[in-house]
């Protein structure tokens, strides 16, 4: 009876490891003008725009102060969550890094820029629903 007991607690153990492991969120990275050189994009080397890496990324130009914007993290979360490991978002604050929404144009929030080939990306502006935020995922990160 007390080996059944330990194996039923070994395996209940278990299970909740995997559940946790298949639950846990990817922390978006919110990034500043030194940490979008290395991750993204090095202007100063490479004047037109060529970015490093290979996974798909978005850039989710937001501001603190901006309803829209924060309706559209959870959803931006949940998309991270579902494709982790295949693509990869990143925050930028336009009060912190004006510099970098001027090198994209962005004159509103939210706006996101999606980066699927090496050198080219596509802008799309304002809140989308979950569904609406995945099919602009799909159609600009993931058809060929």
């Amino acid at each position: 009876m007390k080996r059944t007991l330990q194996i039923i607690m070994l395996c209940f153990v278990v299970s909740l490891t995997a559940l946790a492991q298949n639950t846990q969120k990817v922390e978006i990275v919110e990034l500043n003008m030194q940490s979008f050189k290395q991750k993204v994009w090095n202007f100063d080397k490479d004047k037109s725009f060529s970015r490093v890496g290979n996974l798909p990324i978005i850039l989710d130009f937001h501001a603190t102060w901006c309803g829209p914007c924060k309706m559209l993290a959870p959803h931006l979360q949940a998309i991270q969550n579902k494709y982790k490991g295949k693509l990869i978002i990143y925050k930028i604050d336009v009060d912190k890094e004006p510099l970098l929404a001027q090198r994209f144009n962005v004159q509103a929030m939210p706006t996101m820029i999606f980066i699927g080939g090496k050198s080219n990306y596509k802008s799309e502006l304002g809140y989308q629903e979950y569904d609406a935020l995945e099919k602009l995922v799909l159609k600009n990160l993931f058809q060929k």
